[in-house]
């Protein structure tokens, strides 16, 4: 029988190779010049994602696949959708206890999304990276993006506040965009 670590470490390892970590693996170049992190704290960030993934996965009575993690320097932020309050504040509290998380932020809504809805804000979520991309201002590479019910969450590290205002705006002209959430770092001290 698999040990807890065991699964931990295969879960790991499949995130490394998906997602945005596969990105910075086949792209790694292009990642560390773009991406204000250095490639040792990306690999931290999608550790601690991954492992804040499997313990919510693990967890009986716990819907978690409406729910999105990104981690940026420790900072977590969780978006999605969880069927009550209690489940939302057992989320909060298991990613809390995850090593390397330095603060979490819960931007999880109570209810279920309604598949429309999740098309939508796939399509909203390429539109916004597409524009992030092409811009030769900010980096598609150092923003991540998430669409929840047309509300975007813009989180990374930026050179500065002008980059950060600059990316905001590119976002708020995408269609179906209802509001943009800031929750970008500014690299400038």
């Amino acid at each position: 029988m698999p040990t807890i670590r065991m699964v931990l470490f295969i879960l790991v390892l499949i995130a490394t190779l998906s997602g945005c970590v596969a990105t910075a693996v086949v792209g790694g170049s292009a990642v560390a010049i773009n991406d204000e992190r250095s490639l040792g704290n990306q690999f931290d960030d999608a550790s601690i994602a991954a492992k804040i993934d499997a313990r919510l996965i693990a967890e009986k009575d716990m819907p978690s696949r409406w729910i999105s993690v990104q981690a940026i320097e420790g900072v977590i932020t969780l978006t999605g959708y969880l069927p009550s309050a209690s489940h939302i504040k057992r989320a909060v509290y298991i990613t809390k206890t995850i090593d390397g998380v330095r603060s979490v932020r819960s931007e999880l809504n109570v209810g279920k999304p309604a598949v429309k809805g999740l098309f939508t804000d796939s399509w909203i979520t390429a539109q916004v990276k597409s524009r992030l991309w092409k811009d030769e201002v900010v980096s598609g590479f150092s923003i991540h993006v998430e669409t929840v019910g047309g509300k975007v969450y813009l989180q990374g590290i930026v050179n500065d506040f002008t980059h950060r205002q600059h990316a905001k705006k590119l976002v708020s002209g995408v269609k179906g965009v209802t509001a943009v959430v800031d929750l970008m770092k500014s690299n400038q001290k």
